[in-house]
């Protein structure tokens, strides 16, 4: 079993160098596909570049705040209690609208 309190994990810079993240649960810390999940926040204004994920799906919650994530042909706002995921090797990329919490889930497709 694992058991973690999301106030003791310390934040760290996201991999797209904008926000931090709380990881609650590694690749390493389980035997199935998750690649990771964690509570990602983000300052009005901080934005990540347009990325893909080749064979990572990715599921955003937004906890508080809004968002707008960028796809090749589209835009959508997101506010505190929706859901979006983005399908592996889809481009896209996400911008702070107010301050914001995601709760980020990831997870390998192959």
């Amino acid at each position: 079993m694992k058991h973690r309190l999301l106030h003791e994990i310390i934040p760290v810079t996201t991999s797209h160098g904008c926000g931090t993240k709380r990881v609650l649960l590694a690749k390493e810390d389980t035997q199935t596909n998750l690649t990771q999940i964690a509570v990602t926040g983000l300052k009005q204004g901080e934005r990540s570049e347009m990325h893909v994920h080749p064979t990572m799906e990715e599921v955003f919650l937004i906890r508080k705040g809004a968002v707008k994530i960028c796809m090749e042909t589209e835009e959508t706002v997101c506010h505190a209690d929706e859901c979006i995921c983005i399908a592996a090797g889809e481009r896209h990329a996400l911008e702070a609208l107010t301050d914001a919490e995601i709760l980020t889930i990831g997870c390998a497709t192959e």
